[in-house]
């Protein structure tokens, strides 16, 4: 799998808490199948067992056909600038830092398919939506199949994260580093405790209920996790 630096550098600043976000959207609303969206009115819904409106914003969409990913800003059916205010933050943050994924309006899949991909063009769609979470500020995201096999990705507004605890961050931190190739495992660690008020001296992560002891091997990869319970 080939991403620009850019790219890389934002999966990686990105990652852990996007995972977290997902994680927690679980925890509200279970596997939440059961979903619609009115993007004239820029609402999304749940509707099985734990229903709930939310304000959404379009991000893209990865099609099978064409093998590539389709930018909401670059989608001919034209859309009102609310609902794409974070495909187009994450426009904005590419034509500063040049990041080709970003301001190009249709994206390629990868060619050949990363291994253990649920579908072809989820990966790419993933760390994009990463891109835009950060490039945004909106953590919340939910990607879900539509016709013909086509995967929209969407942003969620209105949902918080409750409090880190040190039991949630050693399973975000290592499973988050299963859903993408994330190429800078210190930088991933360091952003995700800047994000989310966490102290971090380059070696232990500082909790209200424990710390983390963090370790990495020769080549700056995430080599081992360690926790303490207890105040810090």
């Amino acid at each position: 799998m080939t991403r620009s630096p850019g790219l890389s550098a934002l999966v990686a600043d990105g990652v852990f808490l996007a995972h977290e976000a997902q994680l927690h959207l679980t925890d509200l609303f279970g596997e939440h199948e059961r979903w619609d969206v009115d993007l004239e009115n820029r609402q999304f819904r749940f509707t099985g067992p734990t229903p709930a409106t939310l304000p959404l914003q379009l991000l893209g969409s990865a099609a099978p056909g064409p093998r590539s990913w389709l930018w909401g800003w670059a989608n001919p059916s034209g859309y009102g600038p609310e609902v794409l205010a974070g495909a187009n933050a994450a426009r904005a943050l590419g034509e500063r830092y040049r990041i080709p994924e970003l301001v190009g309006g249709e994206v390629p899949f990868d060619d050949p398919a990363p291994e253990q991909e649920p579908e072809p063009g989820y990966e790419l769609g993933w760390d994009l939506s990463i891109a835009a979470r950060v490039a945004s500020g909106i953590w919340f995201g939910y990607s879900g199949r539509v016709q013909g096999g086509t995967r929209v990705w969407m942003l969620l507004e209105g949902l918080e994260l409750p409090a880190p605890s040190t039991p949630r961050v050693a399973r975000i931190i290592g499973e988050a580093l299963m859903t993408t190739t994330v190429t800078d495992h210190r930088r991933a660690v360091s952003s995700y405790a800047a994000l989310r008020g966490i102290a971090w001296d380059g070696a232990t992560l500082t909790l209200p209920d424990g710390r983390l002891s963090v370790t990495f091997d020769e080549q700056g990869r995430l080599a081992g996790l360690n926790g303490t319970a207890g105040p810090a």
